[in-house]
C-alpha cells in the first residue's frame, strides 16, 4: 500500500494553503450512501496556519481536506470538528454530502404531486449550492429512479372540479341576467309613474273595478282593464280616483305595457337563475364526495423542511437507491464531485477476489445480536389522534412484542408506513457480524474493491465455518498502519 498524501484549501473560494499537510494518524473511512470521513492530529501551532492573505486558513466549515493515495481517486472533506488534545489538534472532516445535514430549505417552496425522488435530490443541491458561499460543485448522476412523490389529483375530482367552475360560470351569468331585467322592471314602472307626474316606487295597478283600501294611494297608478286592453288611466287625489288626460294615459299605458312584458322575462331569467343554483350545488356536493381524490403534493419548505440531510437519506431508504461519493482531479489544482447513483443499489460480485480468516482476514469477525421485536409502532408528526402513525409486525415465532420508534420528523403518512416496514425488519434478534479487518494482500488488494461490491469470504470463524458472499458497505483505512475494518452485511 503507498503512502498517503494530504492537502489543505479554503472555502469557498478554494485556494490551497497546503498541499503536503502533516496528518498524522490519518484515517479515512469511505461508506455507503454516505459522506466520507477524513480524521487525524496535527500539531498544535498548526492551528495558526494562514492564507495567502493572511487570515487564519484551519477553520470549521471555512477548509476542507483532501486524501489521497496513488492510484486511487482522492477523498474530500469539510473540516468540521477541532479540538486541542495536549500539545496536538484533532481535525475531523467529512465529506461533501455531509454539506445537506441539517441544513433547512430556504426560498421558494417545492411542491408537486409527481417528481421523481432523485429530482428531488437534484432539487436540493441545486438550491444549497445556488447561494454566494454554498457552491461546492457537486453533480448529481442524472439517473431516475423511477418512484414518484406526491399525489396527482383523481381523474374524477378534476372532472368534477371542471363541472363546478363551469357551473359557477352560468350562475354568475343567470343572476347578473336576473338582476339586469328586475332592474328593468323598476325602469318601466318609475317611467309609468313619472309619465303622470309620480314619485317612483309606487303601485302599478290592473283591474276593472276601483282599488279599494291601501291601495287607495296618491303614489298609485289605476289602469281600468284586463288583459284584453285599457279604458283609462287614474290617479288618487286623496278623496277620489281622478282620470288621466288621454296624453297622459298614453304615455303611461306604453311604459306599463313594457313593464308587464318585462315581468315576464324577470320570471323567466329568476327561473332560470333557480335552476342553476340547483345545478351548481349538485357540482360542488359532487366535488365534495370526491374529496379522497384530493392532490396531494410533495413539499419541501422553509417552515417545515429543517434537514435536508435527513430528507435524502429517509429517500435513500424508501425509493431505494444508494449513493457514493466521487472526487476527481481536473489539472493539478482542480477537484470535481459527483454523486454516484445506483438504483436501487449498485456494486458487482467480485469473482476475482476473495476474503479467507487467517490469511487477509486477520481475525474471526466478533458477532453481534440485532433487536428483538415482532411489532413496530411508528409515531410521526401530529399530536394526540391526530398524530400520523403505522403498526407494522412480521411472525418471527416467539412472543409478541411491541416498540415504539418516535420520529417527528416524519410528515407524510407513506414515509411513516415505510419507516415502520424498515424498522420491523431489521429487528430480527439473529446473529450476525458486520464488521471484518483485513491487511492489504494480493487475494484482495486494497483499491481492487469499493463500497457495494460483493466479496465472497471464508474460513473457520470459531464459532462457524464461514463460507458466503458478503457485501461491502464502509471502508476504513489506518493510514499508517494500512489496516483495513470493512463494514459488511451478509448476502
Amino acid at each position: 500500500m503507498s503512502d498517503w498524501r494530504f492537502h489543505l484549501l479554503t472555502l469557498p473560494d478554494r485556494v490551497w494553503v497546503d498541499r503536503d499537510l502533516p496528518l498524522q494518524d490519518a484515517k479515512v473511512i469511505t461508506p455507503l450512501s454516505g459522506p466520507a470521513s477524513i480524521s487525524g492530529r496535527l500539531p498544535l501551532g498548526y492551528r495558526g496556519i494562514e492564507t495567502p492573505d493572511r487570515k487564519r486558513a484551519l477553520v470549521e466549515w471555512g477548509s476542507a481536506i483532501v486524501a489521497e493515495q496513488e492510484g486511487r481517486d482522492p477523498v474530500f472533506g469539510i473540516v468540521d470538528e477541532i479540538s486541542t488534545d495536549g500539545d496536538w489538534l484533532s481535525v475531523g472532516a467529512g465529506g461533501f454530502t455531509s454539506y445537506p445535514q441539517g441544513m433547512p430549505w430556504t426560498g421558494p417552496q417545492l411542491s408537486s404531486t409527481k417528481i421523481d425522488t432523485l429530482d428531488v435530490v437534484r432539487a436540493i443541491w441545486d438550491r444549497l449550492q445556488s447561494y454566494a458561499g454554498g457552491d461546492l460543485g457537486v453533480v448529481v448522476d442524472p439517473v431516475k429512479s423511477g418512484m414518484y412523490l406526491g399525489k396527482p389529483e383523481g381523474q374524477a375530482l378534476t372532472a368534477a372540479k371542471q363541472r363546478q367552475a363551469y357551473m359557477q360560470e352560468q350562475l354568475d351569468y343567470t343572476k347578473a341576467q336576473a338582476e339586469g331585467d328586475a332592474q328593468l322592471v323598476e325602469q318601466y314602472a318609475t317611467k309609468a309613474l313619472t309619465a303622470v307626474g309620480l314619485p317612483k316606487g309606487g303601485l302599478l295597478i290592473r283591474q276593472q273595478s276601483a282599488p279599494s283600501g291601501d291601495k287607495r294611494s296618491k303614489r298609485n297608478l289605476w289602469f281600468k282593464g284586463n288583459a284584453d286592453g285599457l279604458t283609462g288611466g287614474y290617479t288618487w287625489d286623496g278623496k277620489k280616483w281622478v282620470e288621466l288626460s288621454t296624453a297622459k294615459f298614453n304615455a303611461a299605458s306604453d311604459w306599463f305595457f313594457q313593464w308587464l312584458d318585462q315581468k315576464e322575462v324577470l320570471k323567466d331569467s329568476k327561473a332560470m337563475y333557480s335552476k342553476t343554483k340547483t345545478e351548481f350545488n349538485d357540482a360542488k356536493s359532487k366535488v365534495s364526495d370526491l374529496s379522497d381524490q384530493k392532490a396531494e403534493p410533495y413539499q419541501l419548505s422553509w417552515w417545515e423542511t429543517h434537514d435536508l440531510g435527513s430528507v435524502i437519506s429517509d429517500l435513500a431508504q424508501e425509493t431505494p437507491f444508494e449513493f457514493r461519493e466521487e472526487s476527481k482531479w481536473v489539472g493539478d489544482d482542480v477537484l470535481s464531485h459527483r454523486i454516484v447513483v445506483g438504483v436501487p443499489e449498485f456494486g458487482v460480485r467480485r469473482e476475482d477476489l476473495r476474503l479467507e480468516i487467517g490469511v487477509n482476514v486477520t481475525a474471526p469477525p466478533p458477532l453481534v445480536e440485532s433487536d428483538y421485536a415482532s411489532h413496530v409502532l411508528v409515531l410521526g408528526a401530529g399530536e394526540g389522534r391526530s398524530m400520523l402513525n403505522s403498526l407494522a409486525s412480521k411472525d418471527r415465532g416467539r412472543l409478541r412484542r411491541t416498540v415504539v420508534v418516535e420520529r417527528k420528523d416524519l410528515t407524510r403518512k407513506d414515509r411513516v408506513d415505510a419507516t415502520a416496514r424498515t424498522e420491523v425488519h431489521a429487528r430480527d434478534a439473529e446473529w450476525s457480524f458486520e464488521s471484518l479487518s483485513l491487511v492489504d494482500h494480493p487475494m484482495c488488494p486494497y483499491g481492487s474493491f469499493d463500497v457495494g461490491d460483493y466479496l465472497y469470504l471464508n474460513g473457520d470463524a470459531g464459532w462457524t465455518q464461514l463460507d458466503q458472499w458478503v457485501r461491502v458497505t464502509e471502508i476504513a483505512v489506518d493510514c499508517v498502519t494500512g489496516n483495513i475494518d470493512l463494514k459488511v452485511v451478509s448476502a
